[in-house]
């Protein structure tokens, strides 16, 4: 019984630390400073190319951060959501590999090694193999309650992935960056790619990252 107990014990620890490693925790964000909030909507506005270059840890922490991180400790959002359902998942893709975002550890977690930049637009967007990071919005439409018009989830999928890229614009404008959003890509690759199922919704792509 002891050797059954302790072998338990073992399997236990090994996949606790296991799991643990699978999650990148992030630097803390930059919460302070910057550019005033008129200044940077005054200087919202699209890239048309981007430097391919990698952000730092920093960098990227803030930026998920304003993208959708925690700003309240009773674990809301920094863009509102309808009757707090946080339904968006943010991927990143960068140089390194793609990585899911988890807002309440502010933490990162690997979901696919590699560059796959490319594959996040059209053959005549090569601007998108060299964002820094290429930011997916999927809708997570399995955490609605039953019951909800399906038109009224989805809605409510677009308009949280465009509060959330609002944000990602500001903070690009604050870094002196380009962002640009975007529709046209291989919905179907990209579903293989990360392992998602019809209860996720794609909504929109967006990329953000230093200019040329």
């Amino acid at each position: 019984m002891k050797k059954l107990i302790v072998t338990a014990l073992i399997f236990f620890l090994l996949y606790s630390v296991s799991f643990a490693e699978d999650a990148i925790k992030l630097p803390d964000p930059v919460k302070t400073g910057g550019m005033p909030v008129l200044e940077a909507i005054s200087n919202r506005q699209s890239a048309g190319d981007f430097a391919d270059v990698e952000l730092t840890p920093e960098q990227l922490s803030t930026l998920l951060w304003a993208a959708g991180g925690v700003n309240r400790e009773n674990g809301k959002l920094t863009y509102p959501t309808a009757s707090n359902v946080q339904d968006i998942i943010i991927f990143a893709f960068t140089k390194s590999g793609v990585y899911r975002y988890n807002p309440a550890e502010h933490s990162i977690t690997k979901v696919a090694d590699g560059d796959h930049r490319a594959l996040t637009g059209t053959p005549r967007q090569a601007f998108v193999a060299r964002a820094a990071v290429d930011l997916l919005f999927i809708q997570d439409t399995g955490k609605w309650p039953e019951g909800r018009p399906a038109d009224v989830v989805l809605n409510c999928g677009f308009a949280h992935a465009g509060l959330s890229m609002q944000n990602v614009y500001l903070f690009a404008a604050f870094q002196g960056w380009g962002a640009r959003t975007r529709m046209n890509f291989d919905r179907e690759k990209l579903k293989e790619l990360l392992g998602l199922t019809d209860k996720h919704n794609f909504t929109l792509m967006q990329c953000v990252g230093p200019k040329p």
